[in-house]
């Protein structure tokens, strides 16, 4: 079986974090805490108590790769709201130029003279 790697970080990068926390920690400095490793998905089990993904605790970070919205569909929800924008105004600018049936035209073509 072949091991996962531990660590982008070579050992020697690895010694030299833990030598400055620990002159940091002596001269009263913050210590940069590590990030917290992230598991792959099939191996983190789901929690029972919440049934859908939504419900997290806000401090876990909303822009996790499993939350984003692939960007096809942001295409598509932006194409069909253009279109819907211009249809909009099209009904909006054919509704404009049409007139007002309640003004009768002083002069129609088609009456007579008198």
């Amino acid at each position: 079986m072949a091991r996962a790697p531990r660590s982008r970080a070579s050992r020697a990068e690895r010694r030299m974090q833990k030598e400055r926390a620990a002159s940091a920690l002596q001269r009263g400095l913050p210590v940069p805490t590590p990030l917290p490793k992230r598991a792959p998905a099939s191996a983190a089990p789901r929690s029972s108590s919440s049934p859908s993904g939504r419900a997290r605790s806000p401090a876990s970070g909303s822009t996790s790769s499993d939350q984003r919205m692939p960007l096809a569909v942001k295409l598509l929800g932006l194409g069909l709201g253009l279109l819907g924008l211009v249809y909009g105004l099209t009904l909006f600018r054919d509704h404009k130029s049409l007139p007002d049936p309640t003004v009768a035209p002083a002069n129609m073509i088609g009456t007579p003279a008198k």
